[in-house]
């Protein structure tokens, strides 16, 4: 394991105690990113600690990434492929698909690239499902609810996507790659579930990510001020990942084929600015508004709120661990730590 902090050793060794599946061959794909890296240290910590029996294939773009995150892991296995290539691993029992652009600054620069991934690897994860005994999770973002106009969000609940602004390639991709798997589901009988994931923060964030949490704890680390360029009202459910890979294995096990399911933390519900002061408190440094005059003078666009409702993973028997301020106190422990 790449991270030997003792509290992330600690974090993932309780995950790997949650995996009720005595083993089986995984494939996780967007293997080196932030759900995906803790996805796999948890299936080796299963198989290390709990006598499980998972051979793990690990899936990304970028074999010299794969390497340095996996290639001390026992029982994992590099491969080195683009997801929206045919996937030519015999029998496996599971694929975790969490392949995808994920932060703002890529579905800006790569806004074709993120839709094909999206909807092209989906189709792959797919097309290998229907012709094995395989079950398949994708996952997916909250984003896919689109506007709405209330706060809370449903499984059942449905938006709209402005697909005007090049912004929307990853929300309508999204939206395609899940209804590609209700329809595989619905026309092939495929295995399939859908994770519907809340803001998804962790010590296993990248280095480029572009979200604005992740930017609230670099600054942190580096003893800077956070700089807000709005007021930043907007609530959303965030989860660590820990509870968002708990979360997915709910899914996963436990989960009724052809059904989405939101992952989040009920505990966990914050503004933007809310999520930005606690960092900061932690710190021990402070937030900054920057909002230039002339933004001001247009107004604020009314925010939109988005707050998860996961009373249909709870049903799974899943339950968070982290409160916004454990979670947050424990990335930033952790990133410390691992410096």
């Amino acid at each position: 394991m790449v991270f030997d902090s003792p509290r992330y050793i600690n974090a993932v060794n309780d995950l790997a105690a949650e995996i009720t599946a005595p083993g089986g061959k995984v494939l996780v794909t967007g293997a080196s990113g932030l759900i995906g890296s803790c996805i796999i240290d948890a299936l080796t910590q299963a198989n290390a600690l709990y006598g499980r029996d998972f051979t793990i294939y690990a899936m990304g773009r970028s074999r010299e990434k794969l390497e340095a995150r996996f290639g001390s892991s026992a029982g994992v296995r590099i491969v080195p492929q683009d997801v929206t290539q045919p996937i030519e691993i015999d029998s496996l029992d599971y694929i975790i698909h969490a392949a995808s652009n994920a932060d703002p600054r890529t579905y800006a620069l790569y806004p074709a690239e993120t839709i094909m991934t999206n909807v092209l690897g989906a189709k792959s994860v797919l097309e290998y499902c229907r012709s094995h005994s395989t079950r398949a999770l994708l996952t997916s973002t909250f984003e896919v609810y689109g506007k709405l106009g209330k706060d809370e969000y449903t499984e059942e609940d449905f938006g709209t996507v402005n697909q005007n602004i090049i912004r929307s390639c990853y929300p309508e991709s999204k939206r395609t790659a899940e209804l590609l798997f209700r329809a595989y589901h619905g026309e092939y009988g495929t295995d399939c579930v859908i994770a519907r994931l809340a803001s998804i923060y962790g010590p296993t964030m990248q280095a480029d990510d572009s979200k604005a949490h992740a930017q609230f704890f670099r600054n942190a680390l580096a003893g800077e001020d956070i700089v807000l360029k709005s007021e930043g009202t907007q609530k959303r459910t965030y989860c660590c990942v820990f509870d968002a890979v708990s979360g997915i294995f709910a899914v996963l096990f436990k989960g009724k084929s052809g059904e989405a399911y939101n992952v989040a933390n009920g505990k966990s519900i914050a503004t933007i600015a809310e999520v930005a002061r606690a960092v900061a408190d932690l710190a021990g440094t402070k937030v900054v508004f920057d909002i230039s005059d002339e933004f001001k003078g247009k107004g604020f666009a009314p925010p939109q709120n988005c707050v998860l409702v996961t009373e249909k993973l709870e049903s799974l028997g899943w339950e968070g661990r982290y409160s916004l301020t454990e979670g947050l106190s424990a990335t930033l422990e952790i990133l410390k730590e691992t410096q």
